[in-house]
């Protein structure tokens, strides 16, 4: 009849617009919970494959941001920043917060992150258990909305059609899907406690310790990890020259002096020299100093060493596992040697190549360091702690006087006891199972006979 209002078409119209309005709204406003936490601070993005980006971040709900510090000329254009989309996410290595770096105001606004993680109030508190309640009846909300929608749809006949009912179920999910945030009962155990994460690096699986401030569907994040970064550097272009704060080298004719003034240790690995590379292995407590004699015709020298360095830490969940508490850990051992996951033929044939050599020379202590440094990555503690103890007697003879062996001595140790302690544990149980109890009755020996 003319002049009579389709209701159906109206209420369909505003439903779809209502639901358009607030999935927009949430999908503009979502961020990662984890990536949240960095906003605003100045942080070093490390990707797989080994490109490092560094710059202020300003996290999005479709990636985030690195403002840098000042401008860098490409090839053919001046950059400004870097921009990393979620499904990149995958790409990132870790992302690093040094907490040396930060000011006055930066650091004023991590502690109150940490305070209200840590610390929180009775609404803060609420709200994270909604929204891990939330999280887990994510799925089951979704079969809940598809069938009230169904059920919506029979009365009224025309009221929602087919395609609003398709847009509406992916409006429902996208409500939902901001609620919650992957919650998981085991990790939520953890957070504002010190854990032990295993990070995939390369081909190896490398142990952090940190404490478990947030995590999030695709990321973990961890503060105050002791990590041992990385530094390559030409002796030539270092002369007398102070190296991130704490690490001063000195060149004097042939030799080289390497001094640390920081809190923390100094791995010092190797020296590179006309395409002939040579092992140190040394650690450099506070206040303690290397000497290296470099020949002067070895142009463009390069030490790499490992500065141990306290700095908050995002990892992808992809390639990370919280895997122990380690509230009584004491960072004496921040240079990990990590677990080989791949077996690389370079270091099968230097393990043989250190076995024959010290089948003539057991006492050449930096071979025998530098085996029972590789064993140990192997998994072979306990020939890796018999070398090490070589080393370690003829200690004298190594660049830092044992203190690395010493290191590796304790990790080693401390796996002998945990795989002694899992063996009498094995025993124990096979002792206790119901079939060693009967086996007397089995072979005709028991009491009653």
């Amino acid at each position: 009849m003319p002049g009579i209002v389709d209701w159906s078409f109206i209420i369909t119209l505003v439903v779809i617009l209502a639901a358009t309005l607030v999935g927009s709204y949430l999908r503009s406003s979502r961020r990662d919970q984890v990536l949240k936490d960095f906003d605003g601070f100045n942080v070093t993005v490390e990707k797989k494959d080994n490109h490092i980006m560094w710059g202020e971040m300003h996290a999005y709900s479709t990636g985030f941001e690195l403002i840098y510090r000042s401008d860098v000329q490409d090839d053919h254009h001046l950059e400004t920043s870097y921009i990393l989309y979620r499904d990149e996410f995958q790409e990132i290595q870790a992302i690093y917060r040094y907490t040396r770096n930060l000011n006055d105001e930066l650091r004023r606004k991590r502690a109150r992150e940490m305070e209200r993680a840590f610390h929180p109030g009775i609404l803060r508190r609420f709200r994270r258990s909604f929204q891990n309640f939330m999280s887990t009846a994510t799925d089951s909300m979704g079969e809940v909305l598809g069938l009230v929608i169904g059920q919506t749809r029979r009365p009224a006949k025309t009221v929602i059609t087919e395609t609003s009912q398709t847009y509406l179920t992916g409006i429902g999910k996208d409500v939902i899907g901001y609620v919650g945030n992957n919650y998981d009962p085991l990790l939520e155990r953890y957070v504002g406690m010190r854990v032990v994460a295993e990070v995939v690096e390369d081909d190896s699986v490398h142990e952090h310790v940190g404490v478990l401030k947030e995590y999030s569907a695709d990321f973990i994040e961890l503060l105050d990890v002791y990590y041992p970064l990385p530094q390559k550097v030409d002796i030539k272009e270092s002369i007398a020259s102070q190296l991130i704060d704490t690490i001063e080298l000195q060149v004097d004719g042939h030799s080289v002096k390497i001094l640390n003034h920081g809190e923390q240790p100094v791995h010092v690995e190797r020296v590179v020299a006309a395409d002939v590379e040579r092992e140190l292995n040394a650690i450099l407590d506070c206040g303690e100093e290397l000497t290296l004699f470099i020949e002067s015709d070895e142009e463009g020298a390069e030490v790499y060493m490992r500065v141990a360095t306290r700095l908050d830490l995002i990892v992808p969940r992809s390639h990370t596992l919280i895997r122990h508490r380690a509230e009584r850990y004491m960072p004496e051992t921040i240079f990990d040697v990590g677990r080989s996951l791949v077996r690389r033929e370079s270091e099968e044939k230097e393990i043989e190549r250190l076995q024959q050599a010290l089948r003539y020379s057991p006492d050449e202590a930096i071979s025998a360091a530098k085996l029972g440094d590789l064993l140990l990555r192997e998994g072979k503690y306990a020939e890796a702690h018999a070398w090490l103890v070589k080393a370690f007697d003829n200690k004298q003879r190594l660049p830092d006087g044992g203190t690395r062996v010493s290191q590796n001595m304790r990790v080693a140790e401390r796996f002998l006891e945990q795989i002694k302690a899992q063996r009498m544990l094995d025993r124990e149980m096979r002792l206790t199972t119901p079939q060693s109890a009967t086996r007397s009755d089995v072979d005709g020996t028991g009491a009653g006979i």
